[in-house]
């Protein structure tokens, strides 16, 4: 997996490198390592919902792509990852249905 970290608008702290590693390591076992994943962090001033940090990810060349805001960074990654995940989950389930859908052909039924 190559990852590349962008903080727009604000500074990418240790901290915020090393939460952001460990949250991705949920991901791993869904990716290969030639998967490129990019994360943006951005902070936005005066949103008026308040909701001032937004965090998005990118998986290519697979194309899944989710985003989310929330009041920090910490609740926007959180809020992202279920969404990301999901759509590997479902991808990772098409491909083993297609491969036993395939299989059941070639077995006669």
């Amino acid at each position: 997996m190559n990852l590349t970290i962008k903080a727009t608008n604000t500074t990418l702290t240790p901290t915020i490198r090393e939460f952001v590693n460990d949250k991705l390591s949920i991901l791993e076992r869904f990716l290969k390592p030639e998967d490129k994943v990019r994360i943006e962090l951005e902070a936005s001033k005066g949103d008026k919902d308040g909701l001032n940090f937004r965090v998005e990810i990118d998986i290519q060349p697979r194309g899944h792509f989710a985003d989310a805001k929330a009041v920090d960074f910490y609740m926007a990654m959180d809020l992202v990852l279920p969404k990301i995940k999901d759509q590997l989950v479902k991808t990772k389930d098409r491909k083993i249905s297609e491969k036993r859908r395939a299989a059941r052909k070639f077995k006669g039924k």
